[in-house]
């Protein structure tokens, strides 16, 4: 069962991503407010599964690797909560924008989404499997992916610079490359459980 629900909470995050992936590229106002419908069902699935393992942990009293191992899986699902959580926030930028984010940063970010829903997957997959070699990768993939948006922030901050008015595209564009350099931070979080 703890497997299954973390794989549950991996495929609906990975969901949420995919269709972020896709209104980056182009605006679309009902699959945004999907995504954030999306990401009530995470949250739902997420809060359940962790009181089905803190109810193990009172009514078993587990010790040694057995206790460390749930108590992870219970991080692993707040890590996954808190991506979903940032994914939604994109959604919802995106809403509030009403409109396409400028097309020179399309392409990149619509990119980042779409490595990064492998990259929250291996993640997941490395915990599970106690596979620490997989951990190690998807922590190297994710810190490179979160220099780059470190990059893309700071030029992004420079053309505002030159610019004599900022645009509000390019204020919610920096806030969703931020958003993406976060779930790089949490995906970091999940594979060094297992690294």
């Amino acid at each position: 069962k703890l497997n299954d629900d973390l794989l549950k909470s991996c495929r609906l995050t990975q969901e949420a991503i995919s269709k972020t992936s896709s209104v980056l590229m182009r605006f679309d106002a009902r699959k945004i407010q999907e995504i954030i419908d999306n990401n009530k069902k995470i949250g739902v699935h997420c809060v359940a599964s962790q009181e089905y393992l803190t109810d193990i942990i009172k009514q078993y009293q587990p010790e040694g690797s057995v206790l460390t191992f749930i108590s992870s899986s219970i991080s692993v699902n707040i890590e996954l909560k808190q991506i979903g959580d940032l994914t939604a926030g994109i959604a919802q930028s995106l809403l509030s924008l009403n409109t396409d984010i400028p097309e020179r940063y399309k392409i990149n970010i619509s990119q980042f989404a779409k490595i990064f829903q492998n990259i929250v997957w291996d993640s997941v997959i490395a915990f599970l499997k106690q596979d620490a070699g997989l951990a190690k990768k998807t922590i190297l993939a994710s810190l490179e992916l979160k220099k780059i948006c470190s990059r893309m922030q700071d030029d992004l901050i420079e053309t505002n610079k030159k610019a004599e008015t900022t645009e509000r595209g390019e204020t919610i564009l920096l806030f969703i490359i931020q958003s993406v350099g976060d779930i790089a931070a949490h995906t970091v979080n999940i594979a060094e459980i297992s690294a």
